[in-house]
């Protein structure tokens, strides 16, 4: 079973709570104007100081990897899953870290100053579920539901990155992907780390962790919404017209 979900009383902690939910309407602004990097890098106004899209991503990743490393090493046991929260952030971040080293295939540049940006963001984020977790009541029990949500997501989310990065080859232009949830969606991939971090979110049963979920989610939806646009623009006629955004059958 999922555990009850935490909300905080205190005044700062239902403030952070109410800045989150802002986070939850950034679909609507990632649908139209996505983010400039990866497949909208060239977006990216010239007069920034570039680095390769991969140590770019790097930059987004590491700094959110180092803060929920330190938040494992430091976890007391006051609630039972302080140290669980921590390490599943850490072996999610760790896992993005390794796929741009070792599978991604990248092309272009991205602006240092965005990196730089979105990774200060992702440490944050994990500072805030790890920080707030602290202050939620004992409660003991093995979380198997929360633990199997993030495992199928972070399995799927690699497979499918795999499968894209083979279809690519690491050639420099983008194909149109085929295969498993391809098939049915443009990003499967995003709706399987959606599925992850609401196995976060479950584990750690507090409202900010679920809110950054539910953020996430919306980020995502966006992106995909674009991305889809983006293929559509590029491979015309060729593009799958009955593919979903995100969900299959749904959206």
């Amino acid at each position: 079973m999922l555990p009850a979900i935490h909300v905080p009383t205190s005044a700062a902690g239902l403030g952070i709570a109410a800045v989150q939910c802002l986070n939850l309407a950034s679909c609507f602004n990632e649908a139209s104007s996505p983010a400039p990097y990866s497949k909208f890098a060239a977006a990216v106004p010239e007069k920034q100081a570039l680095v390769s899209s991969r140590t770019g991503m790097f930059v987004i990743y590491a700094p959110a990897l180092v803060v929920s490393s330190v938040a494992l090493a430091t976890s007391p046991a006051a609630n039972g899953r302080e140290a669980l929260v921590a390490a599943l952030l850490a072996a999610h971040m760790l896992k993005r870290c390794l796929e741009v080293a070792f599978v991604h295939a990248y092309s272009g540049k991205v602006a240092l100053s965005l990196s730089c940006a979105i990774g200060s963001f992702y440490a944050l984020i994990c500072l805030l579920i790890t920080a707030t977790q602290r202050g939620v009541p004992h409660y003991a029990g093995a979380p198997v539901a929360a633990l199997c949500l993030y495992a199928v997501g972070e399995l799927g989310n690699l497979y499918h990155h795999v499968l894209l990065a083979t279809q690519r080859g690491g050639a420099s232009d983008y194909v149109v992907p085929t295969g498993a949830g391809f098939d049915l969606c443009t990003m499967p991939h995003y709706l399987f780390e959606i599925v992850a971090w609401l196995g976060v979110a479950a584990a750690a049963g507090q409202l900010n962790a679920y809110l950054v979920a539910f953020g996430m989610a919306s980020y995502l939806g966006g992106r995909a919404v674009a991305t889809t646009r983006w293929y559509e623009a590029k491979f015309g006629a060729k593009w799958p017209k009955d593919r979903a955004h995100l969900v299959p059958g749904v959206f």
